[in-house]
């Protein structure tokens, strides 16, 4: 099953979710700044692909620009942490199957996920 983790103001979130509906793939959306997640949820979602907190890291988050030093200088457990505060932390949309992870919009690397 694809998961889909997406903010629906988001205009990269709504371009892969209408990729997603297109191809008719099976796939799960999660609002996670209506539904946040939990420690262990993204924590859970980060380790499957083998990510770290900052592989997800959005450096053009408000957040990110104005405390680009202190949040470089966190550890990984900071780190989620702080973007369990501040979802705007988090790149988007993170879309998972399996251990593999699309993070932002790639159109192609999207439908090599959804192929597999």
């Amino acid at each position: 099953m694809i998961e889909a983790y997406i903010y629906a103001s988001c205009t990269s979130c709504r371009k892969t979710v209408a990729q997603l509906e297109e191809s008719g793939a099976q796939f799960e959306r999660r609002d996670f700044f209506r539904h946040r997640f939990s420690r262990d949820e993204l924590r859970s979602v980060l380790d499957r692909p083998g990510l770290a907190p900052r592989d997800v890291l959005s450096r053009r988050s408000k957040v990110y620009l104005a405390r680009s030093e202190e949040i470089d200088a966190l550890d990984d457990d900071a780190l989620l942490d702080l973007m369990l505060e501040e979802p705007t932390l988090l790149r988007r949309p993170l879309v998972v199957k399996d251990d593999r992870v699309v993070v932002g919009h790639h159109a192609g690397k999207l439908a090599e996920l959804i192929a597999s």
